[in-house]
């Protein structure tokens, strides 16, 4: 996802979680599941759904991929666990739609939109403040495609009110979780496993924590100049991303990125990951 370097507003990201931490994000989101399917189970005995068989496909969809997704997350590698997770979101919101149109909107009990809040926050920690405008976009969308179709489908009128009050209470919770996001858990870069130049592992603790903790001097001119590209590659090294990470967040192959880091090893006279980002640190390159 390339959201926010669009609209030049990547400097808003947070450093992202690192592979455990986004395993066990991935891990409680299929927990969480079980109880949202009970949840709209019990909800059609209080509001008649419009079709009990589509609701009843809904939760078995719902179901379905939620236990896929409790194998695939058992299995997956650290590189490939956050499009694990950030996927099994997404189809959560898809999902969520498909509930409320069976439900026909679910008339007076509005406040289960409230719900989708917890989408954005998956998405936030996941994502930083690109997943939160990326699960508000979809929201806003939602919305529209959800009254469009009770209109064609039940002859419900088209309620513009609800779908732009509820699309601003979701920019706002978006906004709000976040800054929170930024400003709170951003503030602090997790301790995660040194890497070495080729994405294998040096052992755990927080080497790369103490390298960016490293004193620096305000005024100090940085003695090796970057271009635009190694310097995003400088920063994703040192938020601890491997080689293959790098490569799909910057949309380059492999041995590209892998070229770019052993030239930055180079050109800041280091032996490995850790000692880069220690360098770089104290020249002010990040």
């Amino acid at each position: 996802m390339r959201t926010l370097s669009l609209l030049g507003l990547d400097a808003a990201e947070r450093p992202r979680l690192n592979a455990a931490s986004l395993r066990r994000l991935a891990r409680l989101g299929t927990v969480v599941r079980w109880p949202g399917l009970l949840f709209a189970a019990i909800l059609s005995l209080a509001v008649r759904p419009i079709s009990p068989i589509g609701l009843a496909l809904v939760l078995i969809w719902v179901a379905s991929y939620n236990a896929w997704g409790m194998i695939a997350i058992s299995r997956a590698d650290d590189e490939s666990i956050l499009r694990i997770g950030r996927a099994l979101t997404l189809l959560d919101t898809l999902s969520y739609f498909l509930v409320l149109f069976v439900f026909g909107g679910v008339g007076a009990s509005t406040s289960i939109y409230a719900a989708y809040i917890l989408l954005i926050v998956w998405m936030v920690a996941y994502d930083g403040a690109e997943g939160a405008m990326l699960c508000v976009g979809i929201f806003v969308v939602g919305m529209i495609a959800l009254h469009a179709a009770l209109k064609a489908f039940l002859g419900q009128d088209f309620d513009g009110r609800d779908v732009l009050l509820w699309s601003l209470i979701m920019v706002v919770a978006g906004a709000i979780l976040a800054a929170y996001d930024r400003i709170v858990v951003g503030g602090v870069l997790p301790q995660g496993t040194a890497l070495g130049p080729d994405g294998s592992s040096l052992g755990t603790g927080p080497v790369i924590v103490r390298a960016l903790a490293t004193p620096v001097t305000s005024g100090s001119v940085p003695a090796v100049r970057l271009s635009p590209r190694e310097q995003e590659v400088l920063e994703l090294v040192a938020e601890g991303y491997s080689n293959a990470m790098i490569a799909t967040r910057l949309h380059l192959s492999e041995n590209t990125v892998k070229t770019y880091v052993e030239n930055l090893l180079s050109r800041l006279n280091a032996r490995n990951r850790a000692e880069a980002v220690a360098a770089a640190s104290r020249q002010n390159l990040i």
